[in-house]
């Protein structure tokens, strides 16, 4: 378990709330604004005031596995690439091949994020979170602000020009012209991603404007703003599957037709469609089925020091947790310790190809919250940008890593 401090110690109610509501208050002014979230009939908690002592070594190790572990997807996309028939292994929808089996001069995504779980008996990634990573706002406005309260260092200081040096890469690798447009969606609806949206259109060097989601007008030819505009480079924070089931007023198939539009070039989107293709859980699966086939040595020794063994079925594994392949936000996750049932969810993506990975506990850590000192399970999330390491998100929550899991800030000693 990792020390912290609060910002109202000794923990008194009264005090601690209005403390928490005065951050809550700048936090929100800067675009974070789901510092509670209501969810069971009630506000839920979701930033707490606490800040995390965190060693310098522990956040170097993370650091660098980081690196290798976005080396080895890296490695595992160019392995796709040669072997297309592969994709019938990764659970995507079928409807989507054609957007896998394009040309592609990218990179398989440039803003990603890997989950790890740190113990004393090793840290490993449980997965790759590739396609519509959040939790950037929190490592950018949150980070800042906790860490100025505490009057502390924030190790995530240079997550801005993180991004901006991802956008000049993507308008290279684009080829995006400075009277060109970048167009920014997601669902309207959505305060966290909206917000998110706006934090990375806010450092993109050139022309940028953001069109809800539901107000994008797919036409039979192209992809349109509402009063016109064609739109031919789309920044879209919304899953790539999720397209399939769009449909008009009227009934029409228009996320189809969208997602054709992106088949024949007439829409350039970012991430690209080989993001979904990583997203998938059953790449970590195909990771350990080739370890030996496709990867050096040197890799092989990464893997077998950052991942967890990961299989189709669960019969090799006394002690596991189930994911579906395409599954978000820890819907459709059971864990198994022994055979004992830790903690299901039940309510989502249960029609879903699933892989079986490897259970690896996840540590204790106590936070400061509203109602006390409360304990739970630790996760670190770490964001790749253009291929660099870009800045952490501790969450702390049950087994099932969920919306409500609570953010934390962190500093180095």
């Amino acid at each position: 378990m990792l020390p912290y401090k609060t910002l109202v110690e000794p923990f008194h109610p009264e005090t601690y709330l209005k403390r928490w509501e005065a951050v809550e208050k700048k936090v929100s002014a800067q675009g974070f604004t789901w510092a509670t979230l209501y969810e069971n009939y009630e506000d839920n908690q979701y930033m707490s005031d606490s800040i995390l002592l965190v060693p310098n070594a522990m956040a170097r190790e993370i650091e660098n596995a980081t690196r290798a572990v976005d080396d080895i997807f890296k490695k595992t996309y160019e392995q796709i690439e040669k072997n297309r028939s592969i994709l019938n292994q990764l659970g995507v929808p079928v409807m989507l091949w054609d957007l896998f089996l394009m040309e592609s001069r990218t990179r398989f995504s440039y803003f990603s994020r890997y989950d790890f779980i740190a113990s004393s008996k090793g840290l490993k990634v449980i997965e790759g979170n590739i396609d519509t990573p959040c939790g950037i706002v929190e490592a950018a406005t949150g980070q800042d602000i906790l860490c100025k309260e505490h009057n502390e260092t924030n190790p995530n200081s240079d997550i801005n020009q993180k991004v901006k040096e991802t956008w000049e890469q993507v308008i290279r690798d684009y080829n995006i012209r400075s009277s060109e447009t970048l167009y920014f969606t997601t669902a309207d609806w959505h305060d966290e991603d909206k917000q998110t949206v706006h934090y990375l259109m806010s450092l993109y060097p050139q022309q940028a404007k953001y069109i809800p989601l539901e107000e994008l007008v797919v036409e039979k030819e192209d992809l349109r703003t509402p009063t016109g505009e064609k739109i031919e480079f789309l920044f879209r924070l919304w899953p790539l599957e999720y397209f399939l089931d769009e449909k008009s007023n009227t009934g029409e198939p228009i996320g189809e037709q969208f997602l054709v539009h992106i088949i024949e070039g007439k829409v350039k989107i970012i991430n690209p469609p080989a993001s979904l293709l990583m997203q998938s859980k059953a790449i970590l699966a195909l990771i350990t089925e080739k370890k030996t086939e496709w990867y050096t040595r040197t890799e092989q020794a990464v893997i077998d020091k950052y991942f967890l063994t990961t299989y189709s079925s669960p019969e090799l594994l006394h002690s596991y947790v189930k994911k579906p392949v395409l599954g978000r936000e820890g819907g459709g996750i059971r864990v198994v310790q022994n055979g004992t049932v830790l903690e299901e969810d039940v309510d989502y993506y249960q029609d879903q190809r699933a892989i079986y990975q490897e259970y690896f506990p996840m540590p204790d850590q106590t936070i400061g919250t509203w109602d006390g000192p409360y304990t739970g399970k630790l996760l670190i999330s770490s964001h790749v940008m253009n291929g660099q390491p870009s800045g952490l998100v501790f969450r702390v929550g049950s087994y099932i890593t969920g919306n409500l899991s609570m953010f934390v800030a962190y500093t180095t000693i």
